[in-house]
Formats: structure tokens, C-alpha cells, sequence
């Protein structure tokens, strides 16, 4: 039996998982493919790269050495990882990775591919993986990360060894945060709670001051709306968050370009890409972006009411917003717990309007007249 790998011990939040992955490595029976399931921000991409580097290290994982430090900050020449080209992962890059699959390693005594979005794939890159998922070198391993098994064709699970993640508890994120982040007590709480177990997000309210302000000015826009006043008038609220989901879009479209955007060029992940295909992916994650945020503002929209509702219900305890919880309680009347209730499941119905092809501007200011009428 090999020695119990060290690296899987710091995996934050998820101990069925690193208990898993650390069988699997100490006792040398490693699968040819794993597929990570699991909501977004909860360790998934930080526990690919920790079973990478294990793969790599010839010490299983120790967690010290060149492979693995190499390894866990993507530097590693063994362990690629396999991003959509925009939108999708076409197939020309599984193409090309078929191709490149028989190369030995160059460091290490394996060769790990990470794909960071499996829901990525279409039927075309899919069919063309599956004869190398199913019968890989022997020194090849793929790793799958995605949300869920709903967007992935069953024969990709199939050939698969699932590792599922949960949400991580509040609790484990908020001693996370007193841990490794400034912020003041009250806080460290609320973001743990509000993420709602996704430890990305808690930790960027912590380190993004202009995500925690937007945060601030959400919950504003809350309190506006319950106390009646002018300034939380339709046309305000709904323009606010437009200009906050279009400043997000111009920011994604500007990280998205790439220096040789007038040229083909070659990115990460074995694929050229066209100056056309580069600017409709830079439009499909401009949109992506802007429904982000509006999904985040109504998100903490929506925390409000709930807080609202279970502080008139005499359930202080249950608060997420920590933050805000004097003004909770000068705000919540148990009288208009019904309202509240309103509110909450009008902001709900607009935040799962926000896949479909619709106007979101339109579908915004519909939920502020509903909330403004039961408010």
C-alpha cells in the first residue's frame, strides 16, 4: 500500500471527497477518468489539481514537492487543462488531444487532462472522445468537472468514476474566512451564509470591495422598498442594475480579448480559433456575464425578503445577513409577513426567468411593480 497522500488534507468542505480521493491514491487504484459533480465554487477545480499533482508526484501526493507546488499553481507540463473554446469544447481540440495522446510524460509518470466544464462538450467533441475516455494509455488520466449529470451525454458518465461535492456548510466557510481573509466578524457570517455554500463567492465578498458594495447597495435597494420610498422607484432600480450587468458584461468582453484577436492564434486546449469565433464567444460571455449579475442582485434581493420574513416570524436566528440584522429587526413587522412572502417568491419567479431568451430589462421591471404592489 502506498503512503496516505498529504495533499487531499487541506480539500476545504468536503471530507467525503478527500476521503475518497486519499483511498484511492494510497491504495493505488486510481481510475482512467473521474467525473467531479458538483455546484460551482465548492473545491472542485482545487480538488482536480490536488488529484493531479497525486497522479504526478512519485511520492503520491505529498504535497511539497517540485510536481505537486508545480502542479497546484497549473504550471506542471503533464497536467493540461482542456477550457471550452468559448462556449463549447469543439471537436478539433479533442481531435487534436486524441492525436497527442500516446506522448509520454515529459516530467512525471503520468499525464492528467482537466476539463474544467465537461457540460461544454457537444455531440461531436463527445463522440470523438469517447473511444480515448473508454481506452486510454495507461499513463493517462482524465479528470471531468460539471455542475451536474444533467448536460453531459450518459455515455461520458458512464465511463467515468463519480466523485460528487456538496455545498460546504456555512459554519466551515466562516472559519475559512476569519482564517485567511480581513473581515470583521459580523461579516465572516454573513457571506457564509449568503453564499450558499459556494466558498468562491464568500471569499471574493471578502477580497472584491466592489462586490461587496454592490452587495450593500442591493440590500439598499430592499430596505427602499419595503420602507416605500422615492428612491426605490421602479425605473431607478431596474436602470441600477442594468448599468451594474452591462459594466460586468464590458469587463468580461475586455478579460475575453485576446492580443491576436485579429489573427488566428492558438489558446490553451489544442484548437484555432477564428477572429469571427472569438468575437461571437466574446458575446456569448459579455451576455453570460450580465446575467450573472443581475442573477447575483436579485440572489441578494431575494436574502433580504427571507430575512425579513423570518425575523417577523420571530426566527432572528435564521438570519443570513448578520450584517444588516439591527436593521432587520427595525425594519421586520410580523403584520406584513404575508408581504414579505410576496416579495420573496415575485423576486424568485424573476430569477428563474433568467435562462430563458427574454428581456431582461422587461422581466425586471414587471418584478419591481409586483413588488412595489405587495409591498
Amino acid at each position: 500500500m502506498a503512503a496516505s497522500p498529504a495533499i487531499f488534507s487541506d480539500l476545504i468542505g468536503q471530507p467525503g471527497a478527500a476521503r475518497f480521493l486519499t483511498a484511492v491514491i494510497s491504495q493505488n487504484r486510481s481510475s482512467h477518468a473521474y467525473l467531479f459533480l458538483g455546484p460551482a465554487g465548492v473545491g472542485k477545480n482545487a480538488a482536480a489539481r490536488r488529484l493531479a499533482a497525486a497522479l504526478c508526484c512519485e511520492q503520491n501526493g505529498c504535497g511539497q514537492c517540485l510536481t505537486c507546488r508545480k502542479a497546484r499553481r497549473g504550471a506542471h507540463p503533464d497536467i493540461q487543462v482542456i477550457a471550452p473554446a468559448g462556449s463549447i469544447i469543439m471537436v478539433d481540440q479533442i481531435r487534436e488531444l486524441n492525436r497527442a495522446l500516446s506522448l509520454r510524460p515529459s516530467e512525471s509518470r503520468a499525464r492528467v487532462f482537466i476539463f474544467p466544464d465537461a457540460g461544454a462538450f457537444n455531440a461531436a467533441s463527445a463522440n470523438a472522445f469517447l473511444k480515448s475516455l473508454e481506452e486510454p494509455p495507461s499513463f493517462v488520466c482524465f479528470i471531468l468537472l460539471a455542475t451536474s449529470e444533467d448536460r453531459l451525454l450518459a455515455t461520458l458518465v458512464s465511463r467515468c468514476q463519480p466523485v460528487r461535492f456538496g455545498p460546504v456548510p456555512a459554519p466551515v466557510i466562516e472559519a475559512h474566512l476569519a482564517e485567511n481573509c480581513e473581515v470583521r466578524p459580523a461579516e465572516a457570517q454573513a457571506f457564509a451564509r449568503i453564499a450558499g455554500g459556494n466558498l468562491d463567492l464568500a471569499v471574493r465578498l471578502c477580497r472584491d470591495q466592489d462586490l461587496a458594495r454592490r452587495r450593500r447597495r442591493y440590500i439598499q435597494i430592499g430596505e427602499n422598498l419595503v420602507k416605500g420610498a422615492r428612491e426605490g422607484g421602479a425605473a431607478q432600480i431596474v436602470a441600477e442594475i442594468a448599468a451594474a450587468a452591462r459594466e460586468a458584461a464590458q469587463k468580461a468582453t475586455l478579460e475575453f480579448t485576446h492580443p491576436a484577436v485579429g489573427t488566428e492564434h492558438v489558446p490553451e486546449g489544442f484548437c484555432t480559433i477564428s477572429k469571427k469565433r472569438l468575437e461571437e464567444d466574446a458575446r456569448r460571455r459579455a451576455n453570460a456575464a450580465a446575467r450573472q449579475e443581475i442573477d447575483f442582485a436579485l440572489g441578494v434581493l431575494q436574502s433580504w425578503f427571507r430575512d425579513m420574513m423570518v425575523m417577523a416570524a420571530g426566527a432572528g436566528q435564521a438570519v443570513l445577513n448578520r450584517d444588516f440584522e439591527l436593521e432587520l429587526e427595525d425594519r421586520a413587522l410580523p403584520s406584513r409577513l404575508g408581504s414579505y412572502q410576496q416579495a420573496f417568491q415575485a423576486i424568485g419567479a424573476a430569477r428563474g426567468k433568467l435562462g430563458y431568451n427574454i428581456d431582461v430589462e422587461l422581466a425586471l421591471q414587471a418584478m419591481v411593480f409586483d413588488l412595489q404592489e405587495v409591498l
